[in-house]
């Protein structure tokens, strides 16, 4: 229910996505060990970075004051995903995409979110509160974040 209360569309990942909080409780009360999936591409998008990277980029952002919004681990994977604003992605750089494993999640890709007791996923920044859409950053803003603790260090 939470996150269909921010306007994300979930899913179990055979259901049909809702944004409907009351249609979210009746499925997840009917498979309450569902995993938990979100529609990218519709309230955000999804960069997701190598582990090592993207909790650098998060420190790094952090210390800076920016704002990062939600950010999840998925520790199968040792993957970090920064939430973003919908569309303000243009085409990741290449020597960034290849140096971090970035992956970028677009429309209709699906990302699976903390709920379920068997989720493989974990916030590392929670969404906010229940019924308030979080805040997003920018795509650029993130890509800026990974790239810059990915350059070399001046002395």
């Amino acid at each position: 229910m939470r996150y269909a209360s921010y306007g994300w569309p979930v899913t179990t990942g055979s259901t049909t996505p809702t944004t409907d909080p009351e249609r979210a409780q009746a499925l997840w009360s009917m498979l309450p060990s569902a995993a938990v999936h979100a529609v990218s591409g519709e309230a955000f998008d999804v960069v997701e970075a190598d582990a090592s990277s993207g909790r650098a980029a998060l420190l790094r952002l952090e210390r800076l004051g920016v704002p990062v919004g939600p950010v999840l681990w998925a520790p199968a994977t040792d993957r970090i995903g920064f939430l973003v604003q919908c569309a303000t992605l243009g085409s990741v750089p290449t020597l960034l995409g290849e140096s971090c494993r970035l992956r970028v999640l677009h429309r209709g890709d699906l990302v699976e979110l903390p709920g379920s007791p068997y989720s493989r996923a974990r916030w590392l920044r929670e969404p906010g509160t229940v019924g308030t859409p979080p805040e997003l950053p920018a795509a650029h803003v993130v890509l800026g974040g990974i790239a810059s603790c990915r350059l070399p260090q001046r002395h």
